[in-house]
């Protein structure tokens, strides 16, 4: 049996870091996942795995067996939010650094999220160079084509360089908060994180919107006056859905999730940023159409058939946030009173 201790071949210990993968029954990924992080340059202060309502106890016995060093959290209620929010609550470290169980840390991961915290105490949020694990089947390289999570090779701190362009265009702040990076690899603050709320709980895979929580505290941390950096040079990896049907539900899924983050933006903003948001998200529902024009042209990477059903899920994303508003009542017992 392989024992894996945190810093077999760090000779450093990072002070402030605790390294942290938030799972639900996907144990060989997972393992994957903690290989890179037992094989830091810089080890992490703690590393953790929150097993998110779990169906049986493989996990927790990999976890035990091949990891012992490493310190597993249960969190019973479905949700990656609640997830994220159980490891706030439970590390003591002030810099809590989120990696996917599918994603895989570069060796100097953790020295390059120390560096930029250690910059400036304004920054309570930090992102990085995502890149495609393998590019290997029909899924993986439609997902990459269609952007992917890879996010330049420039460093990005907001909102001090919101005056430089998106895409050779001017941006507003909320624009700009979508494009910096993705909650696959993603290093918070704990205390500044907790001072705003956590995560919102409604959103994040396993919620009611399942997914944009990173979307959401990004500009929620700009909101608060905090600063948030895409480092480049914090990399990781992704293994991309291989199937092609799964990676068109994945990209179909993010943008009507998408659309229901951003309809919360704009009915809980006020002023000149409720203006943005509503402008931002007509644009976002209008651009499968620009989309499908430039498919005509031969310039976008999606097919017609989903370039139209990306229309039709970003205008179902609109109905998204008011759904999950709504109180789930509770199921008749069928028992006659």
């Amino acid at each position: 049996m392989r024992s894996n201790q945190v810093g077999n071949k760090s000779p450093c210990r990072a002070t402030d870091v605790c390294a942290v993968i938030c799972t639900r029954n996907r144990p060989a990924q997972l393992q994957r996942a903690l290989t890179s992080l037992m094989e830091q340059t810089l080890a992490p202060s703690e590393v953790m795995v929150v097993d998110n309502a779990p169906k049986d106890d493989i996990t927790k016995r990999m976890v035990e067996n091949e990891f012992p060093t490493v310190r597993y959290v249960q969190e019973l209620t479905p949700g990656l939010s609640r997830a994220r929010n159980r490891s706030l609550r439970e590390s003591r470290y002030k810099i809590i650094a989120f990696i996917d169980d599918d994603a895989v840390a570069d060796p100097d991961w953790v020295v390059a999220i120390q560096a930029v915290f250690d910059e400036n105490p304004t920054i309570a949020v930090c992102t990085g160079k995502v890149r495609a694990l393998s590019l290997e089947t029909a899924g993986q390289l439609l997902f990459e084509a269609n952007g992917g999570f890879e996010r330049g090779n420039s460093r990005i701190r907001l909102p001090r360089d919101i005056q430089k362009r998106l895409s050779g265009l001017p941006a507003p702040l909320i624009a700009w908060s979508i494009s910096v990076g993705t909650g696959c690899s993603l290093a918070v603050r704990r205390e500044k994180i907790i001072e705003i709320g956590g995560f919102d709980e409604m959103l994040g895979m396993g919620a009611a919107i399942p997914g944009s929580e990173d979307l959401d505290i990004i500009w929620r941390t700009l909101k608060a006056g905090a600063e948030v950096v895409y480092e480049p040079g914090v990399q990781a990896a992704h293994e991309h859905r291989r199937e092609l049907a799964a990676a068109v539900y994945q990209i179909l899924e993010y943008n009507r999730v998408l659309i229901a983050w951003l309809t919360k933006v704009v009915a809980m903003e006020h002023g000149p940023e409720k203006f943005w948001a509503l402008m931002f998200l007509l644009w976002r529902l209008m651009k499968p159409g620009v989309r499908l024009g430039r498919r005509v042209l031969g310039q976008d990477p999606l097919p017609s058939g989903i370039l139209l059903r990306l229309w039709w899920n970003g205008w179902r994303g609109l109905q998204a946030f008011s759904a999950a508003q709504q109180p789930t009542l509770p199921q008749a017992s069928g028992k006659k009173e």
